[in-house]
């Protein structure tokens, strides 16, 4: 089982089961939308995989700059390590304060994305 570090983000119990329940309902979600039947599938490059292991669970409103949207289910989405990484590596700092470039990153217009960031007005505003 994944430990989590001992940062403040896990101030609380609390807020680390909050945490384990919203990348549950993520990965359940990424399913339903996208998987076939028992697989989970990464959204940029269409990675399917029976387990969790190289999937991160990522935010599309991030963490920091949108605290009401954190345990939000449709504020996910599912990439593989691979294109997490690429993701932060070349988005830097910019993907915490504009959701919008993860649609860019996917390189199409994932609907589920595109509809998540137009309900919630997440243009830099908190």
């Amino acid at each position: 089982m994944k430990r989590f570090k001992n940062t403040p983000r896990w101030k609380s119990s609390r807020g680390k089961v909050r945490y384990k329940s919203w990348r549950k309902n993520v990965f359940e979600l990424n399913r339903i939308r996208y998987g076939v039947g028992r697989y989970y599938v990464c959204v940029k490059c269409g990675k399917k995989r029976k387990t969790t292991r190289v999937l991160h669970a990522h935010h599309i409103a991030s963490w920091d700059k949108f605290k009401n949207k954190r345990y939000d289910r449709n504020n996910g989405v599912v990439l593989c390590k691979w294109c997490h990484d690429g993701f932060h590596y070349k988005y830097k700092w910019d993907a915490l304060e504009r959701p919008e470039l993860l649609l860019e990153w996917v390189s199409k217009e994932d609907k589920y994305v595109k509809q998540f960031i137009e309900e919630n007005d997440t243009n830099g505003k908190k």
